[in-house]
């Protein structure tokens, strides 16, 4: 027996690697009769990224044991991924050197990549008590972020008692946006401080692609301290980012 795990749709896998690439070279994924998960810090700690989907969210999972490995080369993995096709449902099939990238559509399309070996380092989850919960749709996550690109490196998040602001700040110039659920921008808030806090624009750029494929954005923060950007995708998975704050 081999390990096989299948997803519906192979470009949310497309878009969800590519974003992890922006942040890491190399990783390691863990399968367990639970679900697919990822962790790991990029080499200047300052971003996370935590990845999970469900064994039930998954078309097939088998696994040949009760927990396997695999490590992968994020850029050889993203360059596979980019030959997804719409509808194609993606299969990766695990063997102990091995992994075979499949697309299943109008026929089937087999790559094979060579497992990196890497060790497990999974770093523990941030306990962080945060005083901002923003909920959005993952297009408005990604149309802020276009919007104060061109002009911003840094982005403020700011919060009142209805509104979250997210404001660009560069050499001279910035941009302010606001968000609500009076103006149906967001889909939920919660705020139990008035906090600000910065980060490096660049971090939340490179969350932009796997935001392309979601269904959801949700920011948490609080008062410098990291913030923690939860996209949701169809069929349960999830991928997270958390970024320290810049001072």
């Amino acid at each position: 027996m081999v390990t096989r795990i299948r997803f519906q749709d192979a470009r949310t896998w497309r878009y969800i690697v590519a974003s992890m690439e922006k942040v890491l070279d190399e990783g390691v994924f863990v399968a367990t009769n639970d679900g697919l998960s990822f962790r790991a810090l990029d080499p200047a700690r300052v971003v996370m990224i935590d990845l999970f989907y469900p064994a039930d969210s998954m078309l097939n999972y088998e696994l040949e044991k009760d927990e396997v490995e695999f490590g992968v080369s994020f850029n050889t993995l993203v360059k596979v991924l980019r030959r997804a096709r719409k509808d194609d449902e993606l299969e990766f099939k695990i063997s102990e050197t091995f992994i075979d990238v499949m697309f299943l559509g109008r026929g089937t399309r087999r790559f094979r990549i060579p497992q990196i070996s890497l060790a497990v380092e999974r770093p523990p989850e941030p306990k962080i008590g945060f005083t901002v919960t923003a909920k959005m749709l993952a297009t408005t996550f990604r149309e802020a972020i276009r919007t104060i690109e061109p002009i911003a490196d840094t982005i403020r998040l700011m919060a009142t008692e209805d509104k979250l602001i997210i404001r660009g700040i560069g050499d001279i110039e910035s941009a302010e946006l606001e968000f609500s659920m009076e103006r149906q921008s967001l889909l939920d808030l919660l705020v139990e401080s008035e906090d600000t806090s910065n980060y490096s624009l660049e971090y939340f750029s490179q969350m932009l692609q796997a935001a392309q494929a979601a269904e959801t954005a949700t920011v948490k923060y609080a008062g410098d301290a990291p913030v923690r950007v939860d996209f949701e995708f169809m069929g349960g998975g999830r991928l997270t980012f958390y970024v320290s704050p810049t001072i």
